[in-house]
């Protein structure tokens, strides 16, 4: 008998074709390479019939090479299947490829965007927002002609200078601290470790990153946020005095600050003050003259 062994009749090769094998068969009509053995056992004697047909037959190569690429199109299959399973509950449970744990590094939690916002008065941000630095506030000398017009956040630690710093003034701008210049009843004192006048004391601040913000407001005459907007605080509007030469801009102070311990010596510099509305020039009604003006810091 030949080499080539008998696998699959005529019935066999639709079904493969059904699983993608597209490889022909081959149909040996001319060549009787096979044969159907029908065996019987009689009693007495024994019967053997030989019965030709046409067959198909695939050889051994041939079944090797189609085994190989049925094979081949299950594991695909299963892989697939597998893969898409895997990222599925590798997203919802943080694990990599394969079951193995994925650690979620905190950038992974933090949305990628926020803003940026000075309290004024305060060392501290709160727990709602991150404390970038805190310092102390600074601007021009509140009786100079020139100088700066608004207040700033001076940090306090890891002070840097440029590398070649001339000593001695120059006598261009200058920067000097602020001060309180309120007495009591205005302002909590829940902050101020048990004093009780804020007067002549030097004026914390602290730089804030709200995450997942991306704008902020103050709004003046208000001590609430409108609708959708989150309250980071609120307090007092405060600037320079009318009569002084140095203009200021208006800032909110906190409305329970801190004071910088042991400063309450009177340097004046840079002083903050309390602004009163004055009805007439502002409309009178929701306005009040002499009143002192509110104010509250938003973010959204």
């Amino acid at each position: 008998m030949s080499s080539e062994k008998l696998v699959m009749d005529q019935g066999f090769a639709p079904s493969l074709a059904g699983l993608g094998l597209t490889r022909p068969y081959k149909r040996q009509g001319g060549r009787r390479t096979g044969l159907v053995l029908l065996a019987g056992g009689c009693l007495g004697g024994v019967l053997v019939c030989a019965v030709l047909m046409p067959l198909v037959y695939v050889t051994m190569s041939d079944l090797q090479l189609e085994v190989t690429e049925l094979k081949n199109l299950v594991t695909s299959g299963s892989n697939s299947a597998s893969t898409a399973s895997s990222s599925t509950e590798d997203r919802e449970n943080g694990t990599a490829a394969g079951g193995t744990h994925r650690e979620r590094r905190e950038a992974d939690l933090t949305p990628e965007f926020g803003d940026v916002y000075v309290r004024w008065g305060r060392e501290q941000c709160g727990e709602n927002a991150e404390t970038i630095y805190a310092g102390a506030v600074g601007s021009g000398w509140y009786h100079h002609h020139g100088g700066g017009s608004d207040y700033q956040c001076l940090p306090l630690e890891d002070v840097e200078w440029g590398e070649n710093p001339v000593a001695g003034n120059q006598h261009g701008s200058y920067m000097y601290g602020a001060e309180y210049e309120v007495g009591t009843g205005y302002f909590s004192t829940d902050n101020m470790e048990s004093i009780t006048n804020p007067s002549q004391y030097d004026v914390p601040c602290s730089v804030c990153h709200v995450a997942g913000r991306s704008s902020h407001v103050m709004i003046p005459a208000r001590l609430s946020c409108p609708t959708g907007w989150s309250k980071e605080y609120s307090g007092y509007l405060m600037s320079e005095k009318h009569t002084h030469y140095s203009n200021k801009n208006f800032i909110c102070m906190d409305g329970a600050p801190n004071l910088r311990a042991g400063s309450s010596a009177d340097q004046d510099g840079a002083l903050l003050y309390l602004v009163e509305a004055q009805c007439g020039s502002l409309p009178c009604g929701p306005y009040i003259s002499g009143y002192e003006l509110t104010c509250v810091v938003c973010t959204k």
